[in-house]
């Protein structure tokens, strides 16, 4: 079988069957966010969803603008979990060929 027919949610499912957890983890993986407790009332979330190029932006797409999304999506997680967005983490899959300049302006 291959991820094409299973599809994003399924594989997100058989994934996280086979995921240890802890009792400070208050939400996991297939959620917007993931929630941990990290002291007594005190919590942190972390998302990242990666934006793929033919998929989620065309290859022409100006490269702010693509920075731009790929920053949105995850703050919408965030917000979408009672979250406040403090910190971002990027998560970046680029051929070796691509232009700095590209990744400049990606993170502008």
């Amino acid at each position: 079988m291959r991820i094409k027919n299973l599809g994003e949610f399924s594989l997100i499912e058989r994934l996280a069957k086979d995921i240890k957890t802890s009792a400070r983890v208050i939400a996991g993986i297939g959620d917007d966010a993931a929630v941990l407790r990290y002291a007594r009332d005190k919590y942190l979330l972390f998302t990242s969803d990666m934006l793929v190029e033919g998929r989620h932006f065309h290859k022409k797409t100006d490269p702010y603008l693509v920075g731009k999304k790929s920053l949105s999506v995850n703050i919408s997680d965030i917000a979408a979990m009672g979250g406040v967005p403090r910190f971002a983490v990027v998560s970046l899959g680029v051929p070796p060929s691509l232009d700095l300049k590209y990744v400049d302006a990606l993170y502008k």
